[in-house]
């Protein structure tokens, strides 16, 4: 029978001999990192970064200046290439009823924006990419805290030092063929006294081991250190005080000695395709299933693996769902690392830095700036030449005015300076082509290439450059697309897995609007593709967008909303809602506030905005309805119904308000009756005297025919006979009584 050994890379739970194969593991991939001659390489670049690039101090006689080029390259890399936030995308991979998968993916694409912006995870993407930069490789460990939000738990993102990372089988050309290996070991130096406190079962056999450590030759730290450094007085001063202090607890032990003692930590995921056998309640056999949910198991050891701290079932997957639901999750059967190069090397898949490229060429920008700054110094300090016969001693050539009395005037003229020679125009020269020559390996454009002759940068050739600059980082945009998908996708597998409280999630709708929403994500597992717009993190010029905007927005090309959004313009959601609105819109803005209905809102808006043709048209075709016939369904609708379903019982305060309504409503109809009666008793008034004058108007013609006619029939008599007759009358013609009163009463 083989060895288990030669058939499982590490034997079951419970064998003694678990921790020590770990560590051979764990010896095998240290090997092959020094082997391949990383340890060195990280330090080296770590280094540089630091900008210690020569092995000599410098010194007065020889100065040794460092141009740092590879800082600035790096630095202009890791922000162009995080400058922005990435833009999420998720879609259902198959459907489950008509809009649910829908629904799930929306609600997962905005708990992951939210989880982006509330967690700072663009933070974690700077580091990551800075470690790609700097070492080849960045690694990501996604992780579920349950300690964190309160005891609810949150997602976090751990970043992880490629000098401590490695896989088994060693043997690796394509990084992204990781979740292929059989296990990921990862490992750290921690303090006896933290383990012993997160580990208490095995607090007594917890023992310091740092020998692995010492392998790797990690010296970044070291090149930080103070040693061999003067320390600033008053630091030496608080030092001093805190020893003093410390002496007071007398047979305590110091707090450095407690945390000295150290081991190393390794952790491996590893897949293991154990099985368990299942058996029926009477005891049959019925079948088999697997021991380790999709096949990984976890282990932690240390102590040179005398000690197995954890050796568990895969920890990313809850338990407590379904199977279904455990196979759907992405962490199922995956390592929890996301992992991508700076330059992919199809040969390795530690990848390649743009340091190995332009490191010799920083160095010789050194060397010509060291000569320069060389030449510059001697310029400056001149020689006096005083000859021997000049009579004048060396003390006395000084900074300060003074006399000096040569013996001759010929002894005089041979006091000067020495001559010496200028600097080459050689060495400024080599300066700028080696920068020409590093700029143009490292892909790095500087801005002053768009400038234009007003000494004004162009957003067009702003434009460009960005352009270039990213067509010369497209394989870096591609790789660390790859590892924010990873990321996006792992964070919701945990969602998935360990949401299973009712959470708020923050998301701005189609309107621009902050919005809140409830979810579970135990209640989201479902199979859904998360995608990272490819360049999304890139830089934008914002110059750039404005002006695009305003030839844009005079083509009628875009819309209000977007105009003003690349404007970014305050307040621009009202800004929007009134120009929509139009002239009109404050008229109905106002109605609104009078308390006119909704329904003649909208009525009143159909006739605005119709066209008058149309609306001819649908009114004589009775489509669009006349107003009293609004009004009319508008009053049926607020009278009770005649039978049918029984009103609802009105509360006594409302009827007693609708009494009092009720009595008001008819106080004003009996004075509006009354103002009517008083009207039309005016108005018989007026045509009765009308009438009287007319009547009066006819008695005095009357009665003046009448004299005329006895005047000439009885011409014989007396006048005084005619003013008789106009004596019996009650009105006398040519003069008005003004006591006179109308009699007529109807």
């Amino acid at each position: 029978m083989p060895d288990q050994f030669e058939t499982a890379l590490i034997p079951p739970k419970g064998d003694k001999n678990v921790g020590k194969r770990v560590y051979q593991v764990l010896g095998a991939v240290i090997a092959d990192k020094v082997s391949l001659g990383l340890p060195e390489m990280y330090n080296k670049n770590y280094k540089l970064r630091r900008n210690r690039h020569w092995k000599q101090a410098s010194s007065k006689d020889v100065p040794l200046i460092s141009v740092n080029l590879i800082h600035t390259h790096l630095t202009r890399s890791t922000n162009t290439l995080t400058d922005n936030n990435p833009t999420f995308d998720v879609s259902a991979k198959f459907a489950i009823d008509e809009g649910e998968s829908q629904n799930i993916a929306q609600d997962l694409q905005r708990i992951a924006e939210d989880w982006w912006m509330d967690t700072e995870q663009q933070s974690y993407f700077e580091m990551s990419v800075n470690n790609g930069e700097m070492y080849g490789l960045c690694i990501e460990e996604s992780v579920f805290n349950a300690d964190k939000a309160g005891g609810l738990g949150e997602v976090e993102t751990r970043i992880v030092d490629p000098m401590f990372f490695g896989w088994y089988p060693v043997k690796l050309t394509n990084i992204n063929e990781l979740q292929g290996r059989e296990a990921t070991v990862e490992f750290w130096v921690d303090s006896c006294r933290n383990l012993r406190k997160k580990y208490p079962k095995f607090a007594d056999k917890i023992k310091p081991d740092v020998d692995v450590i010492k392998e790797l030759g990690d010296e970044r730290r070291d090149l930080n250190s103070n040693e061999g450094k003067k320390i600033n007085n008053l630091l030496l001063v608080v030092q001093s005080v805190v020893r003093a202090v410390g002496n007071y607890f007398k047979g305590a032990q110091d707090i450095n000695d407690i945390d000295s003692e150290e081991t190393v930590v390794c952790k491996m995921w590893v897949r293991d395709d154990s099985t368990i056998v299942e058996k029926d309640e009477t005891g049959k056999v019925t079948g088999t299933k697997p021991k380790y949910t999709g096949g990984l198991r976890f282990i932690v050891v240390c102590s040179g693996g005398e000690v197995v701290l954890e050796d568990k079932d895969n920890p990313n997957i809850n338990k407590t769902l379904s199977e279904e639901q455990q196979r759907q999750s992405y962490l199922y059967d995956r390592f929890p690392y996301a992992v991508a190069n700076s330059i992919v090397d199809t040969s390795n898949a530690w990848g390649i830095t743009d340091i190995e490229d332009i490191e010799k060429l920083n160095m010789e920008l050194n060397k010509a700036f060291s000569q320069l700054v060389l030449e510059k110094d001697k310029s400056s300090r001149s020689k006096l030449i005083n000859p021997l016969d000049s009579g004048v001693d060396n003390a006395q050539f000084g900074s300060y005015p003074g006399i000096i009395n040569p013996l001759s005037a010929q002894a005089a003229a041979g006091i000067r300076y020495l001559e010496i020679p200028k600097p080459s125009v050689d060495i400024e020269k080599s300066i700028q082509l080696f920068k020409e020559f590093f700029l143009l390996i490292a892909g790095t454009f500087d801005l002053d290439q768009a400038q234009t002759q007003s000494n004004v940068i162009a957003y067009k050739a702003i434009a460009a450059l960005l352009e270039r600059a990213a067509t010369m980082m497209r394989g870096k945009i591609r790789n660390y697309s790859h590892l924010l998908r990873e990321r996006g996708r792992m964070f919701v597998s945990h969602v998935q897995n360990f949401y299973t409280e009712n959470r708020w999630v923050t998301y701005k709708d189609a309107d621009g609007k902050r919005q809140t929403k409830e979810f579970k994500g135990s209640e989201m597992a479902h199979p859904v593709n998360l995608t990272v717009v490819s360049g999304s993190t890139l830089p934008i010029s914002r110059i750039q967008q404005r002006e695009e905007a305003i030839v844009l927005f005079d083509k009628r090309a875009i819309d209000q909303q977007d105009f003003l959004e690349k404007m970014e313009w305050s307040n621009r959601e009202q800004i929007v809602k009134r120009m929509q609105a139009g002239p009109m819109g404050q008229i109905f803005e106002t109605l609104s506030q009078v308390g006119v209905p909704p329904e003649l809102m909208e009525y009143f808006k159909g006739i605005v905005e119709a066209d008058p043709k149309k609306l001819q048209k649908a009114l004589a075709d009775g489509e669009f309805p006349m107003f009293q016939e609004i009004m009319q369904e508008m009053i049926k609708e607020k009278m009770p119904q005649q039978g049918g379903v029984p009103a609802e019982p009105v509360k006594p305060e409302i009827k007693e308000s609708e009494a009092k309504v009720g009595k008001l409503q008819a106080e004003t109809d009996l004075i509006r009756e009354k103002i009517v009666t008083e009207t039309v008793n005016q108005e018989v008034a007026i045509a009765g005297a009308e009438f009287d004058d007319q009547q009066m108007k006819i008695k005095r013609a009357e009665t003046v025919h009448n004299m005329e006619s006895d005047t000439h029939t009885h011409q014989r008599e007396d006048i005084k006979t005619g003013a008789a007759l106009v004596s019996a009358q009650d009105n006398k013609p040519g003069f008005n009584d003004k006591t006179i009163r109308s009699d007529n009463k109807k």
